[in-house]
């Protein structure tokens, strides 16, 4: 995990975060404000690191009809096959109890859920997809993603714990051999930028794993699916509005931006309704559940559309949903001199 470390220190200056405006205001985007206050988590290394992300899936609600594919049980029966064989792999020592069980077949149903959402939902997707995950997790969004979607994907994170975990999954998953990239290691082996971005091009690699300092390698109108679960109300001032930045930049006109998520902002993380924006930067509504969260369905999926061309930068977006004047790099709680009525 050190190396992914380093490259986030090099980011940190290389792209001017601890200068000036961007670091006595605005604040580093890359960040999981959530977690950052829970000090037992962020101390997980290794194994027990792994263990954490299998264990976050933990409640089960039926998949509802006005969703379901034909393919549903299929695609639920592969996400659990695969995640039981990953877990005998890293953990042969532990007994699959009912409590790994569960953990084990809720994140299997969820992804199976967000198969169907985006396959009832998204138009005339693309046979060979190019698909951007932010905030990864374990990387389970793989399972549906590269056998029944046949994508190319790119797992975006920004937490070096949680790329950490993702690195020992996807060495581990990989559909063949040479088909994941890993950009954390690419700068330890001393490529260029350049070199970097060139290699993300070529098709060879199914699995392209990005730490979100390094989103602005991912070409420009490449993506035709952006998928989003339980990340966006996690993060502070800065992470939002950057992702959605390059959210507006990486996806192709007409592509889609799943979400899944308490649909609720929590407090000490930021105030901007992401939905909103969306809205306001080019991307149409497509579909929401009408549903209680934990109640009826665990998380409220949602899909917008993105109708226009136009690509918002990360300033644009800063002067959009702060203005010229908010303090944010403090936290939400200190934050100052907030625009009344934001301009959305």
């Amino acid at each position: 995990m050190e190396d992914i470390k380093r490259s986030l220190e090099r980011a940190i200056v290389e792209q001017g975060w601890c200068f000036g405006d961007k670091a006595t205001r605005i604040g580093l985007p890359f960040e999981w404000t959530e977690n950052e206050r829970k000090p037992l988590i962020l101390s997980l290394k290794d194994l027990l690191a792994v263990g954490f992300y299998f264990s976050m899936y933990y409640v089960q609600k039926k998949t509802p009809d006005t969703i379901i594919t034909k393919d549903h049980d299929k695609v639920q029966k592969y996400c659990r096959e695969q995640l039981y064989g990953v877990f005998k792999h890293f953990f042969p020592f532990l007994e699959l109890n009912g409590t790994w069980k569960n953990h084990i077949e809720s994140q299997a149903l969820a992804r199976a859920q967000d198969y169907c959402f985006i396959k009832r939902y998204c138009d005339k997707l693309p046979k060979r997809l190019s698909h951007g995950d932010i905030g990864a997790g374990l990387g389970t969004t793989t399972l549906y993603s590269l056998k029944f979607l046949n994508s190319t994907f790119y797992a975006l994170e920004a937490s070096p714990m949680s790329y950490s975990v993702q690195r020992n999954y996807f060495r581990f998953v990989s559909p063949y051999p040479g088909a994941y990239l890993d950009v954390v290691e690419c700068e330890n082996f001393q490529l260029t930028q350049d070199a970097i971005r060139k290699e993300l091009g070529k098709d060879s690699y199914r699995l392209k794993h990005v730490p979100t300092w390094r989103f602005g390698l991912v070409p420009a109108r490449s993506l035709d699916l952006l998928t989003a679960t339980f990340v966006l109300n996690e993060l502070n001032y800065a992470g939002i509005l950057w992702l959605l930045a390059q959210a507006s930049r990486t996806l192709r006109k007409n592509g889609y931006f799943y979400i899944r998520d308490s649909f609720i902002l929590k407090a000490g993380t930021h105030s901007i309704d992401y939905d909103k924006v969306l809205l306001k930067i080019g991307f149409q509504r497509k579909a929401q559940f009408e549903i209680a969260n934990r109640h009826d369905f665990f998380g409220i999926p949602r899909l917008y559309r993105k109708i226009s061309d136009k690509a918002y930068s990360f300033d644009e977006m800063v002067e959009m949903c702060l203005g010229k004047f908010a303090s944010v790099a403090s936290g939400s709680s200190y934050a100052y001199n907030m625009e009344s009525t934001p301009k959305l």
